[in-house]
């Protein structure tokens, strides 16, 4: 059976091993586009991401709901979701190793005769106020979304019915929130 764009979604959910190749070559660039946009500077994860991407397309096919949109906003969708989730466990994985620097570097420190006070606070201390000041120009309902999205890594259809507000809402009320922090802090919001 020839696979083209009318019938791959079906022989995805079938499990033909063709349908998935005809994703890879036809949505392939657009996968690997979202993946660089979010980790361009984490070109090492990038094939694993991309890898992960399709596997999960693969797995999770039948999630695709062809009335809600096309199967490119769907796998970009997934896509960003992914690289996120990379990007979000390298930051974990730099921040840990991040703290046991700073901690081999006090100890020596005291152990040079240093007469100075070590730093005794953490740098999750120093980061969430850091986070705090910036969350803090965000009016209320946009702290609590991001705080419950972004920090707390709740669901959005938990954010959505706690906060009783429709999903579009909440995306278009962190976009322009994510713009006001780039536009008060730079590119690091």
């Amino acid at each position: 059976m020839k696979i083209n764009e009318e019938n791959f979604i079906e022989q995805l959910k079938y499990k033909n091993e063709a349908a998935l190749e005809y994703v890879m070559r036809t949505y392939g660039g657009l996968v690997k586009s979202v993946v660089y946009r979010y980790l361009r500077q984490l070109t090492v994860y990038e094939e694993d991401c991309i890898n992960e991407i399709f596997y999960a397309v693969w797995e999770h096919t039948e999630s695709f709901i062809p009335e809600k949109g096309s199967f490119a906003n769907w796998i970009a969708g997934v896509a960003r979701f992914k690289a996120l989730d990379y990007l979000r466990r390298y930051s974990r994985q730099m921040s840990e190793e991040h703290i046991e620097d700073n901690i081999i570097e006090i100890s020596s420190d005291m152990r040079a005769g240093d007469d100075r006070e070590p730093y005794t606070g953490s740098d999750s201390e120093y980061l969430s106020e850091e986070m705090e000041k910036m969350l803090a120009s965000l009016n209320d309902i946009d702290r609590e979304l991001f705080k419950r999205l972004y920090i707390e890594e709740q669901q959005m259809q938990e954010v959505s019915h706690d906060m009783q507000m429709e999903r579009p809402v909440i995306y278009n009320r962190l976009s322009r929130a994510r713009k006001k922090l780039r536009k008060l802090y730079g590119k690091e919001a």
